[in-house]
C-alpha cells in the first residue's frame, strides 16, 4: 500500500508539473478559419533552410525532435503577408535525444496509428488565414491540418522583411494533441501530456 501511494503521488506530481510547465496552447478557433484570397507577390519557402522542432512530454521525461519542412510559400503586398502555407513531411519525423534501439522504438511509435499515422497521413499543413501586426510581433491566424483534421488556431510570430519582401518567420505553436485525434494516453504509470510544442522557423528563397 505504501508503494502504491508513493507511485500515485509521483504520477500526480509529474502530471501537475507537466501541465504547469507546458506552454499555453495556441488559441483554438474551431474547425477552420476562412482563408482570404492571396494578393501580391509569392515567395517560395526554402525547405532546406527552414526547420520545425518538436517537444513532447510524459510524466517521467520529455523528448525533443524535428520534422522536415517539405515546401510552401508566402504571398505579400505592401510589406504585409496576405497568405501563405507550409507543408510538413511527416515520414521525416525524428527524435533527437535518444540513440540506438530506444530512438528507433520511439520514432516508430510516433509514426504509427497511435500518434501521427504517417502511412495514411504523410503530410501535415498550416495555411495562413490572416496576419495582423501587434505591438510586439504579429498575430497569425490559420488552419493546422494533422491526420486529415483541420482546426483554426492563432499564435504570435516574428516576421522579418527586407523592404517589402518577407525573408523569415518564426513562432512557437503549442497544441492539445487531442483536438487532432491523437489520443493515445501512454502507460498508466507514465501518462503522456496532451500539449505538444512546435518551434517553426521558415525562411524564403533568395
Amino acid at each position: 500500500m505504501k508503494y502504491t501511494n508513493l507511485l500515485l503521488s509521483g504520477i500526480l506530481s509529474g502530471a501537475f508539473l507537466l501541465s504547469n510547465c507546458s506552454p499555453k496552447p495556441a488559441e483554438l478557433a474551431g474547425d477552420a478559419y476562412p482563408v482570404a484570397k492571396a494578393e501580391g507577390t509569392t515567395y517560395a519557402i526554402n525547405a532546406e533552410g527552414s526547420s520545425l522542432k518538436w517537444i513532447g512530454a510524459k510524466v517521467s521525461m520529455k523528448h525533443t525532435g524535428a520534422v522536415k519542412i517539405k515546401g510552401g510559400e508566402f504571398t505579400a503586398k505592401g510589406g504585409n503577408i496576405t497568405s501563405g502555407k507550409f507543408v510538413v513531411d511527416m515520414p521525416s519525423l525524428e527524435n533527437l535525444d535518444l540513440d540506438g534501439a530506444w530512438k528507433a522504438k520511439l520514432e516508430g511509435h510516433l509514426k504509427s496509428a497511435d500518434f501521427f499515422d504517417i502511412e495514411k497521413y504523410p503530410e501535415a499543413t498550416f495555411e495562413i488565414a490572416s496576419v495582423t501586426k501587434t505591438d510586439k510581433a504579429f498575430d497569425v491566424r490559420g488552419n493546422l491540418t494533422i491526420k486529415g483534421i483541420s482546426k483554426g488556431i492563432s499564435f504570435p510570430a516574428e516576421i522579418a522583411f527586407e523592404g517589402e519582401t518577407p525573408v523569415s518567420a518564426k513562432g512557437t505553436i503549442t497544441i492539445n494533441r487531442q483536438n487532432w485525434g491523437i489520443v493515445y494516453p501512454g502507460m498508466a504509470d507514465d501518462l503522456i501530456a496532451d500539449n505538444v510544442q512546435f518551434d517553426v522557423n521558415l525562411v524564403t528563397k533568395k
